[in-house]
């Protein structure tokens, strides 16, 4: 009863009608918003960016500085290592400058079902790739031309079912693509905004 003179105060808090709608309403977001997500598809996607990406950047290095940029494809560390070869004499000196862009989140170096252009049997692919420390290499030239050809493939872990990625680079232009790998057409189709 409220105490004379004072008007009664409403009732403070939510009744139990309105917290169960809220909570229905949460539910109903995170259903919708989980079954879209698709966390291994993003960072596969994120990693063959990143690759490309620093082939990009060790193309331009070497056509700005005019020295020949050595890219490292290391499939026992899962990375990329990019050097820049200031002398020239195709080797990774002490003192030139070296970038690591390394695979995480269990991404690793595979072997794909089919590649992009044919079967293959290594997840680095090229014509004339070069090798350092028993590992694959391309270099940039100074006119920003590639010493090879270049397909390299990587996916997520095959839990519950592997999202394959590939990377193809020009020799001639330096140009790369990604593409991604449509497992119910058994094909490969090209990434990103086209």
């Amino acid at each position: 009863m409220a105490a004379a003179g004072r008007p009664p105060r409403p009732p403070q808090g939510f009744t139990l009608l309105e917290i169960m709608i809220v909570l229905v309403m949460i539910g109903t977001l995170v259903v919708i918003t989980r079954s879209q997500l698709d966390a291994p598809r993003y960072r596969v996607d994120a990693a063959i960016q990143m690759f490309r990406n620093a082939l990009t950047q060790a193309q331009r290095t070497a056509l700005l500085n005019q020295y020949d940029v050595i890219v490292v494809i290391d499939t026992v560390n899962q990375s990329l290592e990019v050097a820049e070869d200031v002398n020239n004499n195709d080797a990774i000196d002490a003192g030139e400058h070296t970038q690591n862009f390394p695979l995480t989140d269990h991404i690793t170096f595979v072997v794909p079902p089919v590649g992009l252009d044919s079967t293959v049997t290594s997840a680095v692919v090229g014509s004339q790739l070069g090798s350092l420390g028993g590992l694959p290499t391309i270099t940039f030239g100074r006119d920003g031309a590639a010493t090879s050809d270049l397909q390299l493939y990587i996916a997520t872990p095959a839990t519950p079912t592997r999202t394959y990625r590939a990377l193809e680079l020009v020799q001639s232009t330096g140009r790369s693509d990604w593409y991604l790998y449509n497992s119910t057409a058994n094909t490969w189709v090209i990434g990103g905004l086209r």
